[in-house]
C-alpha cells in the first residue's frame, strides 16, 4: 500500500528537479547569453557551464555580486608576500580547470590556512579529498583536519533538500574511489567523518574550531543548516568560509549569504566563488 505514495514521490521530485534545470538554464541563456556559446550548441553540459561562468564573471567584474569582493590577505592582515604549497597538480580534476575562478579559490583557501596558522580546521563536503589535503598542506604539523561526507556507500540520505549539483556529485561517487591525500604524509592530519550534516553531532567540536569550510550541499536549507553549526564550532577570532558563491547554478548559497550580509560582515574573493567571515 506503500508503494504508490513512494513513486509519486520520486515522480513529483524527478519534475521539480526538471523543472529547476530548465529555469537556471534559461537564466544562464538569458543573461549570460553570447555568440560564442552557440559553438557549444551540440553539448548542451558545457554550453551550460559556459553560460554560467560567464555570468559569474560578470557579476564579478561589475562588482553586482551581494557581498563586497576583498583579498584574504588584506581582511586577515596577512602579510603581503606568503608560501603556499600545492599538490597533486597532475589529477586536473578537481580546482585547476579551464575556469580561472576555481584556481583563485583554493590559493585562498591556501592563503587563509597559512595566515590563521588553524591548529583544527573542519570541512563539510569531503568528495574527493583534493580541499582538505590542502588544508593539511597548509596547517601547522600538529593540526587537526576533520572532513565530513556522506557514506560512499549510500547508508545514509541527505536530510534537507539539494541543488541539481550535489545530487550530480553524490550520483559520481563509488566506494572504490580513493581521496587525493591517500598515501601522503599529510593524510595523518586528517580524519574523515561520515554522516548527514543536518543531523551529525557537532558537540564535540563547538567552540574548538580555527577555521571552518563549508562545502558540502548547496541548497538554502543546507546552507542555513551549516552555517548554524560552524558559528556554534568556531572560536571568535577563526574564520567560516563557504564555497561556490555567486554560481549561478548554484542560487540557494548564494541568497543565504546575501541574506546575513545585513548581520555580518561578509566577504567574497576578487574573480573566485570563496565568501569568507571573521567570527566576532
Amino acid at each position: 500500500m506503500h508503494r504508490l505514495p513512494n513513486a509519486a514521490g520520486l515522480s513529483l521530485r524527478a519534475v521539480k528537479h526538471a523543472v529547476e534545470a530548465a529555469r537556471v538554464g534559461g537564466l544562464n541563456l538569458l543573461f549570460g547569453s553570447s555568440l560564442a556559446s552557440l559553438s557549444l550548441a551540440a553539448r548542451p553540459r558545457a554550453m551550460i557551464q559556459y553560460l554560467a561562468d560567464s555570468l559569474f564573471l560578470h557579476r564579478a567584474m561589475c562588482g553586482r555580486r551581494g557581498l563586497p569582493q576583498r583579498n584574504v590577505v588584506d581582511v586577515l592582515a596577512g602579510s603581503p608576500t606568503q608560501a603556499i604549497r600545492l599538490g597533486s597538480l597532475g589529477t586536473g580534476a578537481e580546482w585547476f580547470w579551464p575556469q580561472a575562478s576555481y584556481t583563485q579559490d583554493i590559493v585562498s583557501l591556501c592563503l587563509i590556512c597559512q595566515i590563521l596558522r588553524p591548529r583544527r580546521v573542519f570541512e563539510i563536503g569531503t568528495l574527493w579529498g583534493y580541499t582538505s589535503y590542502h588544508f593539511a598542506l597548509n596547517t601547522p604539523p600538529d593540526a587537526q583536519i576533520f572532513t565530513l561526507d556522506l557514506p560512499r556507500d549510500g547508508t545514509a540520505a541527505a536530510r534537507l533538500p539539494l541543488s541539481l549539483v550535489d545530487g550530480a556529485h553524490i550520483r559520481e561517487r563509488s566506494p572504490d574511489d580513493r581521496y587525493r591525500f591517500d598515501g601522503t604524509d599529510e593524510a595523518r592530519k586528517i580524519r574523515c567523518l561520515t554522516g548527514d550534516s543536518a543531523t551529525f553531532d557537532f558537540s564535540p567540536f563547538h567552540g574548538t574550531i580555527d577555521f571552518f569550510f563549508v562545502d558540502g550541499a548547496h541548497s538554502y536549507e543546507y546552507a542555513r543548516s551549516d552555517t548554524q553549526h560552524a558559528v556554534k564550532c568556531c572560536r571568535p577570532g577563526s574564520v567560516i568560509a563557504w564555497h561556490d558563491y555567486g554560481k549561478a547554478s548554484l542560487p540557494g548559497l548564494t541568497r543565504f549569504l546575501d541574506e546575513r550580509a545585513r548581520e555580518w560582515p561578509l566577504y567574497s574573493i576578487p574573480g573566485g566563488s570563496v565568501a569568507f567571515l571573521v567570527v566576532p
